[in-house]
């Protein structure tokens, strides 16, 4: 078992992983259209950005046993996946990075919901548990579209990738719908309608519970 104690920039990491994860989850949304293939690929990029998520996923969740494995093997393969690009172990990674990251949401949310922390804490451990949902989402998506081609539709007729369905994901999330990506069969559909539930219960939910809790900080 890591002791973060022992090391200042493992204590660092320590301190910090929900802000890491929540930074380079923005990251990996919001960056990737703007850089140039001739530098680093977007495929390479997204590649590089799970490797603090899969660090900062680690120390949420770090004391589970089942975690260092599976965090090992996802990290390693991470870094494979930059240099030789593989259609298997990008299964493998986003199997291993789902696992993790499923993980670290739930453990994510019990911390919301208690009544330790700050009010800067909640309102940051609320808005990553956002995010984390629509990453989800994307994974789902993307997983459905390798198991069943054809699950989704692009009103452009392009070839859609990782990045696509993590766009899906949030626009649909958000219920914001633009149309151009569309679910086809079944399945897709429901997972379209299950991350507009997720996204519109969390946003009731989570606001309710910080509206509770800064109440009972301001009489307390």
């Amino acid at each position: 078992m890591i002791n973060p104690e022992k090391y200042p920039w493992l204590k660092w990491l320590d301190d910090n992983e929900i802000e890491i994860l929540l930074v380079s989850i923005i990251a990996l949304v919001v960056l990737p259209p703007y850089l140039s293939s001739e530098i680093l690929g977007i495929d390479q990029f997204m590649n590089l950005i799970f490797l603090p998520i899969i660090i900062s996923c680690f120390f949420i969740i770090r004391k589970r046993p089942v975690t260092s494995f599976v965090t090992v093997v996802t990290f390693v393969l991470s870094v494979i996946n930059i240099f030789f690009k593989n259609n298997t172990i990008d299964w493998f990674i986003q199997a291993g990075f789902s696992i993790l990251i499923i993980h670290a949401f739930f453990l994510v949310i019990k911390e919301a919901i208690s009544l330790k922390g700050s009010r800067s804490d909640m309102i940051l451990i609320s808005i990553t548990g956002y995010f984390i949902i629509g990453l989800l989402g994307g994974f789902l998506a993307d997983g459905l579209e390798e198991l069943i081609p054809g699950s989704y539709h692009h009103s452009t007729g392009i070839a859609l990738d990782l990045y696509n369905f993590m766009y899906y994901s949030y626009v649909t999330m958000t219920t914001l719908g633009y149309g151009d990506i569309i679910p086809i069969t079944k399945k897709s559909q429901s997972l379209a309608l299950m991350l507009v539930l997720a996204g519109q219960l969390y946003l009731a939910v989570i606001i309710a519970i910080n509206i509770s809790k800064f109440m009972q900080k301001k009489s307390s």
